[in-house]
């Protein structure tokens, strides 16, 4: 499911159950980065005290936690580390991309632009014990654009998918205890390829500065014939750009599922997750919570082929009363279904769901999503991608309804051991209701990229 829920500024004050059934008291600060820390390192080192005392005397062995764990391993082995620090793995990288754009500022007037952009790559593996490993995936890069120089940033960018992951195993329960972090500017990353199709609804804006910081943890509870699971995040996002100050906000994800097995081959359960928004400035964006639940089922059928579906009841609830259209009682629903080959992999996404609204206090979106990637010969893969979303802001004073196209084609080519380059097309359209919004946007990278 994707993530929809906001929240009542409420006080909280709540003790928590470390890993190891230790109680902990809550991290109380208002700065993001003193409690952020503080809540980071109490979930690691309750982790690694959890570790320590049953990484070489289990109870039993979780059939399910067994193959988690193993496929774990597998995966960590498989990986080319070129660096070692004692304990500690490293493998680094960097890249060069050349980027051409027809639209810089995302307007119905375009202007176009060539951009720069270098990228550093660094992933680290601490094993800890068989089991227990603590992990570091970072992406630093800059954009340069040559013509319009007010887009240039004066810091590096923190790429999305740089995360600080503590993977801990004890008895039946998984546990992985995660800081994620990123610092974009651009409205669009990374969002070409695959089904998270992620953007933000705004027009004519050149710098979207933006920090984004997750601090959280997920545990499965293995019992054989079910799997319990939760998950809690809290994240800080905040924005020094000032005509977008009002998107500051703090929110609270809560997560939880109980799936079943059917057989080998099938599972069906429920799935809730709710969320608390509190936003630092109420001018355009209102405090408010909101939840979704339902169940879904997951089946695996011959040819590889998985699919999953889910679907349920989607609410929310503001605490401002200005306005009659914030509130809103609906449903969610979701269908995925991917296929690997041996010539090509792919996969098709359709929902409608209720997400936070970046012009409106609600963001109600209609998507279909389809991809597919393919190693048509040695060293030489080819990608393409299509989506289409259907939404409408709304909830406060403002009201839009729009369309968004985006097709992207892809061709990568390992012609060297370390070496590797990449050329890309990705075209964006959006069409809306409200005038001077529509616009199109063209853009071709070509990016070489070198392993260490």
């Amino acid at each position: 499911m994707n993530s929809a829920g906001s929240s009542t500024r409420l006080a909280w004050r709540a003790s928590a159950l470390s890993p190891c059934g230790m109680r902990s008291r809550s991290p109380q600060s208002k700065g993001w980065l003193p409690g952020r820390s503080r809540l980071l390192l109490t979930l690691i080192s309750s982790g690694a005290l959890c570790a320590g005392r049953t990484a070489y005397a289990q109870v039993r062995d979780s059939l399910a936690g067994e193959s988690a764990a193993e496929a774990l391993k597998k995966s960590m082995s498989a990986e080319d580390y070129n660096l070692r620090y004692g304990p500690v793995l490293l493998k680094t990288g960097a890249s060069l991309g050349l980027n051409y754009t027809d639209n810089a500022f995302y307007s119905h007037t375009p202007k176009q632009d060539f951009m720069i952009d270098p990228e550093a790559t660094l992933d680290g593996l601490w094993q800890i014990t068989e089991l227990n490993s603590l992990r570091l995936s970072l992406g630093l890069s800059y954009e340069r654009y040559l013509e319009n120089q007010i887009l240039n940033s004066d810091v590096p960018l923190v790429n999305p998918g740089s995360e600080l992951a503590f993977n801990v195993f004890v008895g039946d329960f998984r546990i992985r205890l995660h800081e994620r972090f990123s610092y974009q500017e651009d409205l669009f990353f990374n969002s070409l390829f695959g089904n998270d199709a992620s953007f933000y609804n705004l027009n004519n804006v050149g710098i979207f500065a933006r920090l984004d910081n997750q601090v959280g943890f997920d545990a499965d509870w293995d019992l054989n014939k079910v799997v319990l699971s939760v998950g809690y995040n809290h994240e800080d996002f905040d924005t020094s750009t000032a005509p977008l100050e009002y998107l500051n906000r703090q929110s609270d994800w809560f997560t939880a599922s109980a799936s079943f097995d059917l057989g080998d081959k099938a599972k069906a359960g429920v799935e809730d997750q709710a969320g608390l928004h509190s936003y630092h400035h109420e001018t355009v964006l209102n405090d408010n919570w909101r939840n979704r639940a339902g169940p879904f089922v997951e089946v695996t059928l011959p040819q590889k082929i998985t699919m999953r579906a889910g679907g349920g009841l989607d609410l929310a609830r503001y605490v401002a009363t200005g306005f009659n259209n914030n509130d809103y009682t609906t449903y969610y629903g979701y269908a995925r279904i991917s296929q690997e080959t041996r010539f090509f992999s792919h996969s098709l996404a359709a929902g409608r769901e209720h997400l936070l609204g970046d012009l409106a206090n609600n963001l109600r979106t209609t998507y279909v999503r389809y991809s597919i990637d393919s190693p048509i010969l040695r060293n030489l893969d080819l990608g393409a991608n299509l989506s289409f979303n259907q939404g409408e802001e709304f909830g406060g004073a403002y009201d839009e309804k729009f369309t968004y196209y985006a097709a992207g084609l892809h061709v990568g080519y390992q012609f060297h051991k370390y070496w590797r380059a990449d050329l890309t097309y990705e075209f964006r359209r959006k069409e809306s209701n409200v005038p001077l919004l529509p616009f199109y946007r063209d853009v071709v990278s070509l990016t070489a990229s070198y392993s260490f």
